[in-house]
């Protein structure tokens, strides 16, 4: 993670593979905040980096 911050990528998405829960990191100054906690069958609503919404079951088989 730390490398994320220190390549300033400003976000990133931590898919669980087997709990299926997306962990949504965002920078804070040199190092990364979780800011949001996606289990199966919610939906994650980004309006930024992009807009999107992703359900956790579509990334985990």
């Amino acid at each position: 993670m730390h490398y994320y911050a220190a390549a300033d990528i400003e976000w990133y998405l931590l898919v669980g593979q087997e709990s299926g829960t997306l962990h949504l990191y965002r920078r804070q100054g040199r190092h990364h905040r979780e800011v949001s906690v996606t289990r199966p069958r919610e939906l994650l609503a980004l309006t930024e980096p992009v807009r999107a919404t992703i359900r956790p079951e579509d990334l985990v088989p």
